[in-house]
């Protein structure tokens, strides 16, 4: 949609030249007679533009939040720039995600939100590093996109989208007031792991854009991973997906035609008896 609304003006590429076989070859070439760049503007866009009414409007505001393991922050640098200079820029670095630990620490008015949900009663200063309450107006925040197979930075997102006010990184793995060694644990102990539903989630939302093939190598890719603690209930839950074009192109190797479901069941259970071994 957003490609279309803001492409812009048609444009169109004309070269105009003129074929005469007495032509100097070392006379020099004219590029701006040879080349034209048109533009067209149709009637409505003409009016559209010179009322200057919106091209588009997109509401409301949404905010990327980035997040980070401890001491795990992005830092730039020059490449002739010293190493401790470096280093200690990095270490007074304050992150978008330190600062809503710092807001916690801060405001009140925050502690009954989780990170995504900050935005909408708080305002990112970014030149100043830190949030302010939101005076007026209002946001809608977004977590980064962490794919499951990164690790702790995956199960971090986990926690963000339910634990609230929290003030540090140890104040983020606790849960009813145990203190966890990682985030997985974490997840774990409320209870986000024990059915598998953030792979199943991930399948479900995945099948909206991948084709099957792509499908089974994520969950290849997940199984791999040894994370899923049951992978047959993921795959009971979304082998529909999963097995999209199986069927298709086993019947155009085999050249079966008609009925295909003995072709189906033969390839349910050859993926059954894979996941129970």
């Amino acid at each position: 949609m957003f490609k279309y609304v803001n492409k812009g003006h048609d444009r169109s590429t004309i070269g105009v030249s003129k074929k005469d076989n007495t032509t100097d070859k070392d006379k020099p070439v004219d590029e701006i007679q040879q080349y034209y760049d048109c533009r067209y503007v149709s009637p409505c866009e003409s009016v559209w533009r010179i009322f200057k009414f919106d091209i588009h409007h997109k509401w409301p505001s949404v905010m990327k939040l980035t997040f980070h393991l401890e001491n795990e922050q992005s830092v730039t640098f020059d490449d002739d720039e010293d190493i401790d200079v470096v280093g200690e820029r990095g270490e007074r670095l304050c992150t978008m995600f330190q600062a809503w630990f710092k807001a916690n620490q801060m405001y009140a008015e925050g502690r009954d939100l989780t990170y995504s949900e900050f935005p909408t009663r708080f305002r990112y200063i970014k030149d100043e590093k830190r949030w302010q309450l939101r005076q007026r107006g209002e946001q809608i925040g977004r977590l980064q996109y962490t794919p499951p197979g990164v690790g702790n930075l995956f199960y971090m997102r986990l926690l963000l989208n339910v634990q609230k006010g929290c003030q540090g990184y140890e104040c983020l793995r606790t849960i009813n007031g145990k203190k966890h060694d990682g985030f997985q644990e974490a997840c774990d102990a409320l209870g986000l792991l024990s059915d598998d539903k953030e792979f199943i989630d991930v399948i479900k939302d995945s099948g909206e854009l991948y084709s099957g093939p792509q499908l089974r190598r994520l969950f290849v890719h997940l199984m791999t991973m040894s994370s899923m603690k049951n992978p047959g209930d993921v795959w009971s839950a979304t082998w529909r997906l999963l097995s999209d074009g199986i069927v298709y192109n086993r019947r155009r190797l085999l050249k079966i035609p008609g009925n295909y479901n003995l072709v189906v069941e033969v390839i349910l259970n050859c993926l059954r008896l894979c996941l129970t071994n």
